[in-house]
């Protein structure tokens, strides 16, 4: 099984709202025109997983990978 990475920054603009959902669903309509995805994974770069063992794969169900994290002193928000 390939591994690939797309990645991307984007910041607000302007008084608009920011829907990060939106930006997020945009960038993969726009990945599935140039690649096929069985899986994929969402994180905001600040979220990357501090355990090794915390793999990146497709479970059958949907999971949060960093669902704590030392900025919120390892608790669930």
């Amino acid at each position: 099984m390939g591994c690939m990475g797309v990645s991307g920054i984007i910041g607000k603009q302007g008084n608009e709202t920011f829907n990060k959902g939106r930006i997020m669903n945009a960038a993969f309509k726009e990945a599935l025109k140039l690649f096929t995805f069985h899986c994929c994974i969402f994180h905001d770069v600040d979220l990357i997983p501090e355990d090794d063992r915390n793999m990146y794969s497709c479970p059958e169900f949907p999971r949060h990978l960093s669902v704590a994290i030392d900025e919120m002193e390892y608790r669930c928000s």
